[in-house]
Order: C-alpha cells, then structure tokens, then sequence
C-alpha cells in the first residue's frame, strides 16, 4: 500500500509521543535486558582475554591498548554478523584498516587466532 505524505508525518508525529515511547519501553524492559546481559558477560570475558594477550607483548604502549580493543571488538560483531568467505573477507578488510592505524599486524593476528581461533 502506498502511504501519502499526510498518513507519513501523522505516523512520525505519533512515534514522537512520549506517552507512546514509555508504554513501549515499559512492554520491552525485561525482554531488553534479558537479552543485554549474556552479551555484556561476554564482551567482559573478551576484554579479560585482549588485557591477557596485549601484557604478554611488552612492545604494545599501554596507550594503544583502546586500539587493539575496538579492533578486536570490531572482529566480535563481524564474527555474529557474518561466517563463511564473507567473514574472511571483511576481517581482511579491517585488519588492513587497523594496521594503516598503526596497530602491529603480528599483534592484531596472536589476538584474532587465540580468541577467535580464526586463521586467514
């Protein structure tokens, strides 16, 4: 069905409300935070083994360890987005986009196999 302008702006008007937000939100709470926790369990278990891997390479500057976590946690949304050729490529992708950062490939790599146990 095709919507004229009219029905559009009185649907966005209506999103707006924020009555209409807060019974939303209110139905989806629990479901919203049930669904929140394994992930941030397992984002806190991903940190604990980048921080374990990162002290082992005295060459790392403490500094760059923010780099090393976004890369890795880069590799940790592309890993539950996508699998096959397509994951392979797109870790290609980035890793490339982090080594012109800066970030050591020999690092980036120890990281990507031991947590991911993903060898390209």
């Amino acid at each position: 069905m095709v919507r004229d302008a009219y029905q559009r702006i009185n649907k966005y008007i209506k999103k707006l409300d924020p009555e209409i937000n807060k019974q939303r939100y209110e139905k989806l709470k629990e479901q919203m935070i049930e669904n929140v926790i394994p992930k941030y369990v397992e984002l806190a278990s991903l940190d604990a083994k980048i921080k374990v891997i990162l002290d082992a390479h005295p060459e790392t500057i403490p500094t760059q360890y923010f780099y090393y976590f976004s890369y890795v946690k880069e590799l940790w949304r592309l890993t539950n987005k996508y699998k096959g050729i397509m994951l392979y490529k797109l870790i290609k992708i980035a890793e490339d986009k982090w080594e012109a950062k800066g970030l050591n490939k020999d690092i980036m790599e120890k990281l990507r196999i031991d947590i991911f146990s993903i060898i390209l």
